[in-house]
């Protein structure tokens, strides 16, 4: 360590995981400990203390689940941390370094492993990993780093490629590649489709109930959870299909109508199997998928096939008008997230709250309410405790929370200020954009050069063609690069003119703020424009509390919410989509 030290440096530990194969070859207690003993190997300082230890228990974080092509802002546990480090008290850090145990916990692209260094360098972070021994506090270590980052990119992206190849011609020789068989079936020794008699007794009973006995899904699985009849995950843990994984929210026995209707839905039982069916995490469109040229047995004939997709529609239809008879709009209609039965180590968002209705005897009027989503018994086998509220309440509150903010500009600007993420230092970035414009500038005269070399003999055919692709090449990546910084420096000037702009923006709603704007529509918009969720949290219903209708043991009440604020930039570019209004700025 540097012989200037004079404290210990904290270090704080990222972990992650993936598949269930990755966890059993780099697990988080074998991570942990390759972390632990490079802390300890950093040696002692002249006092005799360690040279490096832990930051804090709360500063270790696990990714479970997450794979290493995941952006940055989609792993819970990073954004945690991201969290810690911005949130320290202004001139101090939560932590001097963070420890990984390979460079490929925290990217296996290269894009995001230098998304990480630089946000890391903003902040004035080092970066330490075990496995592969580098410390970016030295300049032998960021180059290595970025070496090996793009070693580890080509070697995933060529076996990616082969990978694929090699899954097409499997599937093309009737290989089904899915993790296990669907239900109603088993992957024999060739990983080839075979009916399972004792779940495609119960394909064919669905599509009899569903098409001859024109039972609609819900009622299908209420019967198949009154016969005990498990449902297709517990199944397949149950008959060997798969190992068992995460545990379900609801019973083994509990059967979901949309899982009925996936049942009903699903081309497989007609002996076809489709591929390709997603890009990511993006679902295609059917148009898209890829039909494998070889087919399995099937369990379901074509005519009950066809006949189970027309009452599909007709139920939808129904379903739609039926929906059309209350004719409400709810204002906050997926801005309301319930903290009642959210579990935060889960994984899970929380729940939506959603809007519902009912008419009062005493008068015959109809009450509109918000309730969680897990109030829904036929969904969830566990019921959310909390109790509806009335929407006029929330609706009011949060219209009056976005007018109280519109009438002071200035205060909206430092509300959401607070809650942006700290950008690179403004100087860096204006450096690395006169950087880049030079080695721009200096495009031309290398290509001169290349030329004037080929004139004279100097380079063959071959070597000319080359070294002009790669300044090509050279050009393009600069000119991305100088798109992205610019980006970057345009982000800070959006929040600088902030709130100069919103009084426009007040300005145009004036009347919302006048009380006048009477389009519920409209205010739904203003709402969702400005709002990111509304987070509802609950506590233990008194004995003092009037609660309407019989009361329930462990009734929780809704007694507080917090408003998220989308960022600034969010609201521009929404606004600029919408078309809601302009904002001229010649110095823009």
């Amino acid at each position: 360590m540097n012989s200037k030290q004079t404290v210990p440096l904290r270090a704080a530990v990222y972990l992650r995981v993936s598949t269930d194969d990755q966890i059993e070859k780099y697990g988080i207690p074998l991570q942990k400990a390759a972390v632990d003993a490079v802390i300890n190997s950093k040696g002692k300082l002249d006092d005799g203390s360690p040279a490096m230890v832990l930051a804090g228990e709360q500063y270790i974080y696990k990714d479970e689940g997450v794979s290493g092509a995941d952006p940055l802002d989609e792993r819970p546990a990073f954004l945690r941390m991201k969290e810690d480090i911005e949130n320290a008290p202004e001139g101090e850090k939560p932590f001097d370094i963070v420890a990984v145990y390979r460079i490929d916990r925290f990217a296996r692209k290269l894009k995001i492993l230098l998304e990480v260094i630089e946000y890391y360098e903003a902040h004035d972070i080092q970066f330490i990993s075990a496995n592969e021994s580098i410390d970016t506090s030295t300049p032998f270590g960021k180059a290595m780093l970025g070496i090996i980052g793009v070693i580890a990119e080509l070697e995933r992206e060529t076996t990616k490629a082969r990978t694929q190849a090699g899954k097409v011609q499997a599937i093309e020789r009737g290989v089904y590649m899915g993790a296990q068989a669907p239900y109603g079936y088993l992957k024999d020794k060739d990983k080839h489709l075979q009916v399972f008699a004792p779940e495609s007794k119960v394909v064919e009973e669905i599509f009899e109930l569903f098409v001859s006995q024109k039972k609609n899904t819900q009622q299908i699985a209420d019967y198949l959870a009154s016969k005990k009849i498990l449902t297709p995950l517990p199944s397949a843990v149950h008959y060997g299909k798969r190992r068992k994984g995460r545990t379900k929210v609801n019973d083994e026995y509990f059967w979901r109508d949309s899982t009925v209707r996936g049942i009903v839905k699903d081309e497989i039982y007609l002996g076809i199997y489709y591929y390709n069916k997603h890009e990511g995490k993006k679902r295609l469109d059917k148009s898209l998928w890829k039909k494998s040229p070889t087919e399995h047995d099937s369990i379901i004939d074509y005519g009950t096939f066809s006949m189970a997709q027309q009452r599909i529609k007709e139920d939808v239809a129904l379903r739609n008008s039926a929906k059309a008879v209350e004719n409400h709009l709810y204002l906050l209609s997926g801005l309301l997230k319930c903290h009642a039965c959210y579990d935060p180590y889960s994984g899970r968002d929380p729940l939506n709250w959603s809007g519902t209705s009912k008419v009062i005897k005493k008068n015959g009027k109809r009450a509109y309410y918000y309730h969680c989503g897990a109030k829904n018994s036929k969904k969830y086998s566990t019921v959310c405790k909390a109790i509806p509220f009335p929407a006029d309440e929330i609706e009011a509150f949060v219209t009056q929370f976005i007018k109280d903010l519109l009438s002071d500009p200035e205060n909206v600007y430092r509300h959401i200020n607070t809650l942006q993420s700290t950008k690179m230092d403004k100087r860096k970035l204006l450096k690395r954009q006169v950087d880049i414009t030079k080695m721009l500038n200096r495009i031309p005269g290398s290509r001169q050069n290349i030329k004037r070399m080929y004139g004279k003999g100097d380079i063959t055919d071959a070597d000319y063609d080359e070294r002009m692709a790669n300044v090509k090449k050279q050009e393009a990546d600069l000119r991305k690069d100088l798109l992205v910084i610019q980006g970057q420096i345009g982000e800070d000037k959006i929040s600088e003119i902030y709130a100069s702009t919103f009084k426009l923006f007040a300005k145009k709603y004036k009347p919302f703020l006048d009380g006048l704007m009477t389009d519920r529509q409209e205010v739904s918009d203003l709402i969702h424009l400005i709002v990111d969720r509304v987070n509802v949290y609950t506590r233990k219903a008194t004995k003092k509390d009037k609660i309407a209708g019989r009361k329930k043991e462990d009734q929780v009440i809704p007694y507080q919410v917090r408003i998220d604020l989308r960022l600034p930039q969010d609201i521009m570019q929404r606004l600029a989509r919408q078309g809601k209004f302009e904002v001229r700025n010649d110095n823009l």
